[in-house]
Parts: C-alpha cells; structure tokens; sequence
C-alpha cells in the first residue's frame, strides 16, 4: 500500500499541475492587433508580449533593411497597430538611350516665328547600372551606382529670329539644313548704279530683285534655292550674273548704300530643305 500511496500522491499532483497549466493558458491575456502590410490589414489576435512575437507567430521572417514601426522589442497592446514594409534591393545593369539637348540661337536677320534646323540632334547611348529599392512591392526610389557612355549624344542647333521687319521673301516654314558652305560674298543694288542696262527690278528666275535675293553660279547653287547667309539672313537664290562664276554669291541690298557698306568678305552659306 506505500507503493501505491507515493503513485496516488505523482498522479494527484501531474494531474494539478496539468489542470494549473489549463488554468493558466485560459487566463492568458490576448491582444487585439491590427497588422498593416502591402496597404492591407489583418486582425490578430495574440498572447505574445512584443511586436517582434507577433510577427514570428504570423510566420513573417524579416530582412535586416525591413521596416516595422514601432519597433520589434515594443511591448504590445490592445488595439495596437504595426506597420510592416517589406524592402527589396535590386542592382541591375542595362543601357539606356541619353535624350539629345536643343541648343537655340536668336538672330535678328530672321524675323519671328521663323525657324532653322541648323543641327540635327542625335541620341546617345549609356551603360548604367542602378541600385533600386522597392517598399512592399512597389519601387521607391532608384540610385545609379556608376555609368559609362557607350555612344555620345549630339545636341541639336537651332536659329530663330526675333525681328519684325517687312520682308520680300519670308520663311514660310520651318526649314532644315542638308549642306553648309563658305563662300565669297559681294554685295549688289537691283538700280542703274549696279544693274545697268538690266533695270527692269527683275531677277533671272522672274523673281522681283529686293533685299533676300542672292545671285548665284546654277552650276554650283540651282536656281530657286531656299538658304540662309549668315549676318545677311533668309534668302532665295534667283538670280545670276555674268561676275558670279563659281563659288561665290552675291546679295542683293534695298539700297545701294546698303551694298557699298557690305563690300567684300567671306560669308557661311547653309543650304535648306
């Protein structure tokens, strides 16, 4: 019977303390929690005492760079609400096309709103490679580590004018240069002081002869061709004369006092389309 009184006296107390433990769990204190992740939220319901419990008990293992406010070692409380932002990091290498920039000249030989392509632009090419960051599946921000450049861009060149004068031939659209040269220039007066016998204020094409008329060689500039001289502005070349041979060219003036001041130098031609 003493065997048996030492087993009744284990059994009676295994069987308090299971029922203590019982006891105990039921007596537990358990935390309403809202948990905020990917712009969701969940509620929980929990026993553990501290944010980072929680998370481990909902089987969340987080990355050194991840976010969770409040902090992982606050004590949790009822109604508590913990944010979750899951951060990735993410380098790649790719090669991206660099946009060319428009550089724009203003002159007073081309009155406003007329335009001149001088220069096309051209894109260039770069090797980058960046680091980016991304919060709960979406991008936050991208940090370019280093880039090398594989192609270079080219700026385009453009000239537009300002000026608001009266004009025989205007620029009636937008134009673009496909050629530039450099030739020498004089300077002529459609009257009797330059034009003599030819007087009658018309050019060779049937053109009228006035300020923007140059005089050409057609061998070398074809009738009729739209350009721009630099310092002299828009012109047309309609005109020819027996002292233009070659590559010269050969303005036309209002007055001839205009033309005598002009004299001789070289000037840069651009050819238009």
């Amino acid at each position: 019977m003493k065997g048996w009184g030492v087993y009744s006296v284990a059994v009676l107390a295994a069987l308090g303390a299971t029922s203590w433990y019982f006891y105990a769990k039921a007596h537990e204190i358990h935390w309403h929690v809202l948990l905020f992740q990917k712009d969701k939220a969940s509620e929980v319901l929990t026993a553990k005492k501290t944010v980072g419990d929680v998370l481990r008990e909902q089987g969340l293992t987080l990355k050194p760079q991840d976010v969770v406010v409040p902090p992982l070692s606050t004590a949790v409380t009822e109604g508590m609400e913990i944010e979750l932002g899951l951060v990735d990091r993410q380098v790649k290498v790719e090669k991206k096309k660099v946009p060319f920039a428009t550089h724009t000249d203003y002159t007073d030989t081309l009155n406003a709103g007329e335009i001149i392509d001088i220069e096309q632009g051209k894109d260039g090419l770069e090797e980058r490679e960046t680091e980016t960051f991304s919060l709960n599946g979406e991008e936050a921000f991208e940090k370019v580590l280093k880039s090398k450049v594989l192609v270079p861009s080219k700026n385009a060149k453009v000239l537009e004018g300002t000026a608001l004068k009266q004009k025989l031939y205007p620029l009636k659209k937008r134009a673009r240069v496909w050629k530039t040269i450099t030739l020498p220039a004089t300077a002529y007066y459609p009257g009797p002081e330059d034009t003599w016998p030819y007087t009658a204020g018309y050019t060779a094409s049937g053109l009228k002869a006035g300020y923007g008329v140059v005089a050409v060689d057609p061998r070398f500039i074809r009738m009729k061709t739209p350009i721009y001289v630099e310092g002299y502005g828009y012109a047309i070349a309609a005109d020819k004369g027996g002292a233009i041979k070659g590559n010269k060219i050969d303005l036309c003036f209002d007055t001839y006092g205009e033309a005598v001041r002009f004299g001789r130098k070289n000037v840069k031609v651009y050819l238009l389309r």
